[in-house]
């Protein structure tokens, strides 16, 4: 009788230690879902990001051509001579009114100025919007990393479990801190 109780209690203390195993591993498999959502929805901020950087810079290059067209269409007329020799006019109320040469040119000046300004504050807006598809492409990669660390973890977990082997449950709960470390690095620095 003294024999099978001593036996039935290091049942208990063996099953109580495979419950702190099931609760740690189940908490592991939270982080990790979290962890896995945080890192999908990072990395298609980023790619929005990204396309909408790529716009940006389209246009920019627009307006940029436009530019070098209005700058040679305005030399054009300059290196002609042509200032008296009016010209149909193409815009508002007084659309067919001549223009002369050197108000054509002068048009072209307003127009170059116009597309110069509207290229810079698109090459700022560009930069910006890379600047945030690689801090959200960062931020994805620390949650892909927690994310492989805690599912590591929780494999560690189950082969302590399996084995009985106390050791590999303590090396499955210092990666699982790791994997938790860079889950909260994630977060961090994140606007």
């Amino acid at each position: 009788m003294h024999k099978e109780r001593g036996e039935r209690e290091e049942q208990e203390r063996a099953t109580a230690w495979t419950r702190y195993i099931s609760l740690t591993t189940a908490l592991l498999a939270v982080f990790a879902a979290v962890g896995a959502l945080q890192s999908g929805s990072l990395v298609n901020e980023a790619m929005i990001s990204q396309l909408k950087a790529s716009d940006t810079w389209n246009e920019y290059q627009a307006a940029k051509q436009k530019t070098h067209i209005y700058t040679v269409g305005a030399y054009a007329i300059i290196d002609s001579g042509e200032h008296a020799n009016p010209t149909p006019h193409m815009g508002g109320k007084d659309r067919w009114k001549p223009k002369s040469g050197a108000d054509r040119a002068k048009d072209f000046e307003s127009q170059i100025l116009k597309e110069e300004g509207k290229a810079k504050s698109l090459s700022e807006e560009a930069k910006k919007l890379e600047k945030e598809a690689s801090l959200l492409m960062h931020h994805h990669e620390r949650f892909a990393t927690s994310v492989a660390f805690i599912q590591v973890a929780i494999a560690l977990g189950a082969v302590s479990a399996l084995t009985k082997i106390k050791t590999v449950w303590v090396m499955s709960m210092l990666v699982g801190i790791a994997g938790i470390l860079a889950f909260a690095a994630g977060f961090v620095g994140k606007s």
